[in-house]
């Protein structure tokens, strides 16, 4: 522990000559050795399985429906982890990557895939994030900061290798929506051609985020204190406990995915949402059901029109997973793809 300290202290910037160096020192080592005390907090438990009672309409939205035809295709990453996807093809010059949602993969984006390819007339790629589905990686974690907006470039890259002339379109459901604004961020010269968002998680600060979901369900809840230690810990450029568990779910152990790192919870919104906004140039639309149980819906109109020039629908009467099937958001994005001619 007094290594990781002192490397902290080590990191320090003294930015006023009045401040004494001792008292820094102090105040530091405490600082630390708070952190440390509230990463190693007991995890949260819940009282008891949880027990659904799903109404046809909530075992609809979620998607294990199998309607449509895929072939398996293989990205290779520079770290030899292998991304699968899932490609329904269409003779088009249009490639939409689909991403999808926390404790997903694309096997549950099969009708989503089919609605899309048909209302935009594009060949769909409906990828598996790393460590979901049958892609590489530690489930629920990564290993560094901007890994998924990483594998989602090389991805961008191969395809376009093939394919020089191929518009892309990126569309995103929920964490898969938060991780295409990440890669805006992150590799703004990445030339992409429109964005399509389903509930997108713009982030833990976010006015769209429900702050009390933990509260509201026995599903899912988050180990606060271990986050906020990690956020002091990350201060002092300490980054050896990023890969605890921040988030936990509700589910048999047997589950691929129960649990999210800090890590990689930290990687599936954008930093700055507001300047990633802004940035945006390609056509961009926003859908959300005004009924979504995850995030606040009549906040994202708000944030999309204060902070950029993309498009955004609340459609009534839809649920956060049902939004990735509804007619009238198809519709919505049909009707976009024509008026900005993609």
């Amino acid at each position: 522990m007094k290594q990781i300290i002192y490397k902290a202290l080590l990191l320090l910037v003294i930015t006023s000559s009045q401040v004494i160096f001792g008292q820094i020192k102090t105040d530091s080592i405490r600082i630390v050795e708070e952190a440390l005390k509230l990463i190693a907090l007991p995890e949260p438990q819940f009282d008891s399985p949880f027990m659904p009672n799903p109404s046809p309409k909530d075992l609809a939205d979620l998607g294990f429906e199998q309607p449509n035809t895929s072939e398996t295709v293989v990205f290779n990453m520079k770290d030899h982890v292998k991304i699968t996807a899932q490609k329904y093809p269409f003779l088009s010059n249009k490639t939409v990557i689909l991403l999808h949602g926390v404790l997903a993969s694309s096997y549950t984006y099969n009708k989503m895939s089919g609605l899309i390819r048909e209302a935009l007339q594009v060949e769909v790629i409906s990828i598996d994030l790393r460590g979901h589905g049958a892609s590489g990686g530690i489930p629920g974690d990564i290993s560094k900061p901007n890994q998924y907006a990483e594998d989602l470039n090389e991805i961008i890259t191969t395809i376009r290798s093939d394919k020089p002339h191929q518009k892309i379109i990126l569309v995103g459901h929920s964490m898969g929506g938060g991780i295409i604004l990440r890669h805006s961020e992150t590799f703004p010269e990445t030339k992409i051609d429109g964005y399509v968002l389903f509930a997108p998680n713009f982030g833990t600060s976010s006015a769209t985020t429900n702050q009390q979901i933990d509260l509201k369900n026995s599903f899912i809840k988050s180990h606060l204190s271990r986050g906020l230690g990690l956020k002091m810990l990350n201060e002092f450029g300490i980054h050896q406990y990023d890969s605890l568990k921040v988030v936990f779910y509700n589910l048999p152990k047997q589950m691929p995915i129960t649990s999210y790192s800090y890590r990689s919870m930290n990687a599936i919104y954008p930093e700055n949402l507001r300047s990633t906004l802004k940035r945006i140039v390609a056509p961009f639309i926003t859908l959300v059901g005004k009924e979504d149980e995850v995030f606040i819906a009549e906040e994202y109109p708000i944030l999309i029109k204060s902070y950029s020039n993309g498009d955004c629908y609340l459609i009534k009467n839809e649920t956060h997973n049902g939004i990735r099937h509804n007619e009238e958001a198809m519709n919505k994005i049909r009707e976009w793809s024509i008026k900005n001619g993609l």
